[in-house]
């Protein structure tokens, strides 16, 4: 249940609170509850037991879901009630745990499934059963 990572980190992707490259694994936090985890074109995402969702990394057009376009080099909490995520390349789709289906980030070839092709920096309900 710990978080390892290493690797480019030049945009934080490593999530241990800088921007340096790790030839080494480094555990990223104390945590000890993850569950799953999904590595984008720049960013990382991960789920904990608990159903929390956390992000970081690059975020240029909003794939951590945070509400900004802010690259983050340490980790930051992006929904409750999750219980699957997966990052494209700049995008994150979640599943939660009432199966609607959530996403943001890049959406140009209306990779988020919302019926648009706008970018969203925050969550946006692309399933809701």
């Amino acid at each position: 249940g710990t978080l390892w990572a290493w690797g480019w980190n030049s945009s934080g992707q490593l999530g241990d609170g800088t921007n340096i490259d790790k030839k080494n694994p480094v555990q990223i936090g104390i945590a000890t509850n993850w569950l799953s985890i999904s590595a984008g074109g720049g960013h990382t995402v991960a789920l904990k037991s608990d159903g929390t969702l956390w992000a970081w990394g690059y975020n240029i057009v909003g794939q951590l879901g945070d509400g900004t376009n802010t690259s983050r080099n340490s980790l930051v909490k992006i929904a409750d009630n999750v219980k699957a995520v997966s990052a494209g390349t700049y995008h994150t789709v979640v599943l939660k745990t009432d199966n609607s289906i959530w996403a943001c980030g890049y959406n140009t070839d209306g990779q988020l499934g919302d019926g648009t092709n706008i970018q969203r920096n925050s969550l946006v309900p692309v399933f809701l059963p």
